[in-house]
């Protein structure tokens, strides 16, 4: 392919993908809210006469005062014409006001569904960083109103069209020459801005790389969790530092991008001058010299050629905004079509008498990874059995049980319930069988009663949310607060929120798997930053309340293992054994080795 036919395949494609972003976004906007597609094209239509009035205006005036025309035929025509086009300004006002309002809304929808998408991601796509800065772009998509500036960029293209047909008359009366400069001069500028805009869409993705670590700093400086930190070992004077120069990255990527638009506007404004000159002197010889033209006819030919180049102006740049626009509004399109391994599960899930997991050869590795989190696992949990499934940190047992709940796929193996392939079933029956407490379990900044029903919409929840704070020990808290189950746990609602204790916080979670009341019960290792008198005293209660159910407890830690039928040790990913406690501690060295350890650290600290 040589150079000229990749010029015009180039051409060809940006052409082709300008009408393809302007329908993609025309079919966002027609699905979002109707009116203001026509509320725009309304615009357009104002748009494209108005600069017709005001030349008209300016020349009938001139050729009216110089041939010394009625001062009632002169006020007639100039009057009437003012006044069309203020009420068509003032109808324009409205419109534009309507359109903003629609925008406005189209916006919220637009976040609305970003959100929804975020929320039925599946699980392994949020530990997925490319995923992630999908998100951010396409968040970037509405926060910097890309779906405005494209509906401008393309009334901006429609009116002027209608605006360039409509100078045609005018044109092909005026010197060729002048309408080649003027030409001449749209094609540099519009290669300047293309050019331009190239480089801002670049700078825009390290943009979101430096925005993203910023954004950390300032989320870390309102946290409470880490302010104890900062300020027990006195990091705020290096946190600034580092902050510092995050802050100059993006004050070097801000001056190498206002450096370019200055660049720009240099030249265009030297070109524009170029321009003025020589319509000046054409048509001034035209009036002085030649006697050609009236002056009424200098000051059309002029506004004419004015027009007729702020207008290629105007859609040269629109064209290449619709693209740049279009590409950033593809993200999000991008992202809010994303196919998830849920939206292709098609089985339903009758709850069953009986649970029996089966893992198959099962190996794992998290997106982007080259080792193995598990590998070859092959185990069986049976119906109604009390499991453990215990190692030291990394020995994949959170790993194991993403797996087991289906919210990370298997990279090799099978994970089955009686016999079938839980891929098979749709993710939010699957998870109906769970009452879960994770071990990074999160309460949230609503009511008491809100975290354990997990804003359950049902009526008259609150005889049943009692009956589970009583059953996990929390019943003599509750009572000491103002609201009761009605309090806040947090002051981002209510000023009068209140914060738990890390165990009161653990048995608001297991008040809420219990609230689930679901027939598999598991228990990720929460209680690892408690003490192991309250670890006890948890894990004793847990016991108590998941009775007649399959029940898993996930620890680093032995604590749980003799209210267990079975033992599931993992080590370096792998199973290194499994059998109930007083086996394991007889079979396998490994377990007797910690059990030991940890047996020998809770002597020596007492």
């Amino acid at each position: 392919m040589n150079q000229v036919e990749e010029c015009n395949f180039e051409v060809k494609d940006k052409i082709s993908k300008f009408f393809k972003y302007t329908k993609d976004v025309l079919i966002v906007l027609w699905k979002n809210d109707k009116p203001y597609i026509f509320y725009v094209f309304g615009d357009i239509l104002i748009s494209s006469v108005l600069p017709f009035m005001d030349m008209f205006l300016i020349k009938y005036s001139i050729d009216m005062l110089s041939k010394g025309s009625g001062i009632k035929s002169y006020l007639y025509i100039v009057v009437t014409i003012i006044i069309v086009g203020v009420l068509l300004r003032i109808f324009q006002a409205f419109l534009n006001y309507k359109r903003d309002v629609c925008g406005n809304m189209i916006g919220i929808r637009m976040y609305e569904k970003l959100y929804q998408k975020t929320m039925h991601l599946d699980y392994e796509m949020l530990l997925d960083k490319e995923v992630m800065e999908r998100r951010e772009l396409a968040l970037k998509v509405i926060d910097g109103m890309h779906i405005t500036h494209f509906t401008q960029s393309f009334k901006t293209v429609c009116s002027d069209i209608i605006i360039l047909v409509g100078l045609l008359s005018l044109l092909v009366t005026m010197d060729f020459w002048v309408i080649c400069a003027a030409f001449f001069i749209v094609i540099v500028n519009s290669f300047a801005a293309s050019y331009r805009k190239k480089a801002e869409r670049k700078m825009d993705d390290d943009f979101v790389s430096v925005n993203r670590k910023v954004d950390y700093f300032f989320d870390i400086g309102a946290d409470f969790s880490y302010s104890k930190e900062i300020r027990v070992y006195h990091m705020i004077k290096p946190l600034l530092k580092i902050y510092r120069t995050l802050t100059d990255a993006t004050k070097n990527l801000v001056q190498k991008l206002l450096r370019m638009s200055l660049n720009c506007r240099i030249i265009s404004h030297i070109l524009s001058m170029l321009l003025d000159i020589i319509m000046y002197a054409s048509l001034g010889f035209k009036v002085l010299v030649s006697k050609k033209i009236s002056i009424g006819d200098f000051s059309l030919y002029l506004n004419t050629i004015h027009t007729f180049n702020s207008s290629m102006m105007g859609i040269a740049t629109a064209y290449i905004d619709i693209n740049n626009h279009g590409q950033y509004i593809q993200k999000y399109l991008e992202y809010i079509n994303m196919q998830t391994i849920a939206e292709q599960k098609k089985r339903e899930l009758q709850l069953p008498n009986k649970y029996v997991f089966t893992f198959e050869n099962v190996s794992y590795k998290y997106p982007h990874q080259t080792d193995y989190a598990i590998q070859n696992l092959n185990l069986t949990i049976g119906d109604h059995e009390k499991v453990a499934v215990v190692g030291e940190n990394g020995a994949g047992k959170t790993t194991m049980i993403l797996l087991l709940m289906g919210l990370i796929e298997p990279t090799e193996g099978r994970v089955l319930l009686n016999g079938i392939d839980i891929s098979e079933y749709t993710t939010d029956d699957y998870l109906k069988i769970f009452s879960t407490v994770f071990q990074d379990y999160k309460l949230f900044a609503f009511q008491v009663k809100d975290n354990i029903s997990a804003l359950d919409e049902s009526k008259n929840i609150e005889a049943k949310v009692t009956y589970v704070v009583d059953r996990v020990g929390l019943d003599s808290k509750v009572r000491t607060l103002k609201n009761g189950i009605f309090t806040y746990i947090s002051p981002i609602f209510e000023e009068d929120g209140v914060n738990f204790s890390g165990g009161e916080s653990q048995r608001l979670a297991i008040a809420r798997a219990l609230y689930k009341n679901a027939p598999v019960v598991i228990l990720d290792e929460p209680t690892a930053a408690l003490d192991p008198r309250i670890e006890y005293e948890i894990y004793t209660k847990f016991d108590e309340i998941s009775r007649n159910k399959t029940t898993l407890y996930i620890t680093h830690r032995l604590a749980s293992t003799q209210f267990c039928d079975k033992v599931i040790v993992l080590k370096n990913g792998s199973l290194e054994a499994i059998g109930s406690h007083y086996e394991l501690l007889k079979d396998s060295k490994y377990y007797y080795e910690l059990y030991d350890m940890q047996a020998k650290f809770y002597k020596n600290k007492e």
